[in-house]
């Protein structure tokens, strides 16, 4: 552990307790990420159990850390993520591809394409998938957890 980023340490001891907690057998390596955030790795065998259905059970893991690592004596608020076996550059692949394949059909058919409900951190990356076409624009409706985007055609004049 390290004696001089409280927040570290804290994100690493939740990280590796999920990871004892699930009966997995894997390695947790903390790294700094993007403006002063934190990100933690866990390499192993099969962590399907951590992943979860979409994500669901890193996700919750993610916020119980990011809740940990503000609670540490100056502690603030950073940025904190938890990947598994490369699952977020994975996600984010398919992600890209389905917002792609949805623009393409609301500008095709000219009609909104609404994507099934998703986390927070999933419909971030649809609309930065999405942020630099000026062909159609996003936006998230209704209640998480049923929370979704929608795709619009933008009509050219």
């Amino acid at each position: 552990m390290s004696d001089n980023d409280p927040g570290r340490d804290a994100l690493l001891e939740i990280v590796e307790a999920a990871v004892e907690g699930l009966g997995l057998t894997a390695t947790v390596t903390i790294e700094d990420g993007d403006e002063g955030g934190l990100v933690a790795r866990v390499d192993g065998d099969d962590l399907d159990a951590l992943i979860g259905r979409d994500g669901e059970v890193l996700d919750a893991v993610q916020v119980l850390a990011a809740q940990a690592v503000r609670r540490q004596p100056g502690g603030q608020r950073r940025g904190v993520l938890v990947d598994a076996a490369g699952y977020r550059a994975q996600r984010a692949e398919l992600l890209a591809r389905l917002a792609a394949k949805a623009a393409d059909e609301a500008v095709e058919y000219g009609e909104e394409i609404e994507l099934d409900p998703m986390s927070a951190l999933d419909r971030r990356t649809v609309h930065m998938a999405l942020v630099d076409r000026t062909d159609v624009e996003t936006r998230s409706e209704g209640e998480d957890p049923k929370r979704r985007i929608v795709v619009v055609p933008l009509v050219s004049e």
